[in-house]
């Protein structure tokens, strides 16, 4: 089977695979109809649904020389489960995984690639409800999430003025983390402060329970997928606000600093790296204590206002910002 690949293995082969990956999940006394019929059909319950989807593409969202499948696999799961976190009391309920691959891919990547995602599933308690195969050029993975909403889903259009600008945990590490897989490639012997930062890209992680935690107190809330800069942009556009971001307030790893001592740099990749898949929210002043006191990975690194543009001040003195990251288009 190790040798196996797709061209010899065709489209139920490798549902076989899935399905044998997945084995012992799927049990719910909601599913109707689950993993296996022409469709999945489920009872929603009470609660409002959420659906989020995300795609990997190869040699536009990752390369497979930078990234093993398993891992490939848990991200896939993790940048989805990300985009319910941000809509704060919602929960992943079930999984669909449509697969393009070439015909050459074997069967071993494609075990791993599904290992990694049925972890992360079993993680987050997440149900795999169905998908499609086809073949394609290139790597594709579609991800589709349903969730289930609790009584305090946040938008991103609830910003008010005088809201302070929070994030979880720390910018800039998984851009640095790309950058050292670039430049030295997979297999270069790397300290564990270039791991730690290669970890942040390659395997990085929702903060489902932080979003959790703080939703019945806070105003608006994205992730950070594409960047601090374009997360706080969101915000502000869909409010009607602007915002002042305090550069020197934005939270940086030890590792960040130790590997690119340059602030100017520790910046850039903070501001507009993408893939920290942090959360980046506004909450009432009289309510920030008690988010971090929920959640003490928080920092604070701004104020909304009703300028309807977003600044950035380092050490009180404005500086002119202009997006510098990745675009798909």
């Amino acid at each position: 089977m190790k040798n196996t690949n797709m061209a010899s293995l065709g489209e139920f082969g490798l549902i076989e695979i899935i399905k044998k990956q997945f084995s012992g999940t799927g049990k719910s006394k909601n599913i109707v109809a689950g993993f296996g019929d022409d469709c999945f059909c489920f009872k929603p319950g009470k609660s409002d649904i959420c659906v989020t989807k995300d795609m990997l593409v190869e040699d536009v969202h990752f390369k497979k020389t930078l990234i093993g499948p398993f891992d490939l696999g848990c991200k896939a799961v993790e940048i989805n489960v990300s985009d319910i976190a941000s809509m704060g009391d919602a929960k992943p309920k079930y999984i669909f995984i449509g697969l393009g691959c070439p015909a050459g891919t074997s069967a071993d990547f494609i075990k791993k690639l599904y290992s990694g995602m049925k972890k992360t599933c079993d993680k987050y308690g997440v149900i795999i409800a169905g998908g499609d195969t086809v073949k394609a050029g290139k790597l594709i993975i579609s991800v589709t999430v349903i969730g289930e909403c609790g009584k305090n889903i946040v938008k991103r259009s609830g910003a008010k003025n005088g809201d302070f600008i929070g994030v979880t945990n720390t910018f800039g590490d998984s851009a640095a983390g790309l950058a050292l897989l670039t430049k030295f490639g997979a297999k270069h012997k790397f300290n564990k402060d270039q791991k730690f930062l290669i970890s942040r890209h390659n395997i990085p992680k929702a903060r489902l329970a932080e979003a959790n935690k703080i939703a019945e107190y806070i105003t608006s809330m994205t992730d950070a997928s594409d960047g601090l800069y374009i997360s706080v942009d969101l915000i502000a556009k869909a409010s009607g606000k602007g915002a002042n971001i305090y550069i020197e307030r934005i939270p940086l790893s030890r590792q960040l600093k130790k590997i690119e001592p340059d602030f100017f740099k520790q910046t850039k990749s903070a501001l507009y790296g993408g893939e920290d898949f942090e959360l980046v929210f506004t909450v009432p002043a009289s309510k920030a204590r008690i988010v971090k006191q929920l959640v003490p990975a928080v920092s604070y690194i701004g104020i909304i206002n009703n300028t309807k543009k977003v600044r950035y001040f380092y050490n009180g003195k404005e500086e002119k910002t202009k997006y510098s990251g990745f675009k798909h288009f």
